[in-house]
């Protein structure tokens, strides 16, 4: 199953030169657009509804099931997603750049994990591996984005990286969702 969904988001993104992607599902309820928005330190008020234009420093929003997407084109839109993450949350960030950096940051309550590509974290004395935390299970994948000594990378990390979210989330970040109609909310601090 993973193999495929690495597959897809290759594909995808063939097309894509980089993006700032996370999905905050609650633990129970949902997560509305108007909470959302409150907890990243925002008005509802504050929010560009479907159809009007989005400036380039905001953040799109999209409510999908219980939870809610965001996508952004700027890997430091992390400072304020982080946000969206806590106590009765699960919640994925994943950046990626033209140059090939990946970040990835995933929080389940108060556990977290994060991976960095192509250099792993630098940590002294501390393997890339100890700091996946909920990300733990899908080790031997993840591994195989990195080269070594023996062999080069056998997947891209982003893509990995955006199975792991679908696998773990239920979530399917695909040109369909990126076209559907979406809030959007202008992020000041980036814009000024």
């Amino acid at each position: 199953m993973l193999d495929e969904l690495v597959a897809r988001y290759n594909d995808l993104l063939a097309d894509l030169d980089a993006i700032a992607y996370t999905v905050t599902i609650p633990d129970t309820g949902v997560l509305t657009i108007d909470d959302a928005v409150r907890r990243l330190g925002f008005e509802p008020a504050a929010v560009l509804g479907p159809g009007q234009p989005c400036p380039p420093d905001s953040i799109s929003l999209y409510q999908v099931g219980t939870g809610l997407v965001t996508l952004g084109w700027y890997a430091h839109y992390k400072e304020v997603t982080d946000r969206l993450a806590g106590e009765g949350f699960r919640h994925w960030y994943l950046s990626y750049d033209i140059e090939g950096n990946t970040s990835l940051y995933v929080r389940y309550g108060e556990a977290e994990g994060s991976l960095e590509h192509p250099e792993p974290i630098d940590i002294p004395f501390t393997d890339w591996r100890d700091l996946l935390g909920p990300l733990s299970p899908y080790t031997e994948l993840l591994a195989s984005g990195y080269d070594s000594e023996e062999e080069e990378a056998r997947v891209d990390m982003t893509a990995a990286a955006l199975a792991v979210i679908e696998a773990e989330s239920g979530v399917r970040l695909d040109k369909e969702l990126m076209d559907s109609p979406h809030s959007a909310l202008l992020i000041p601090s980036i814009s000024d």
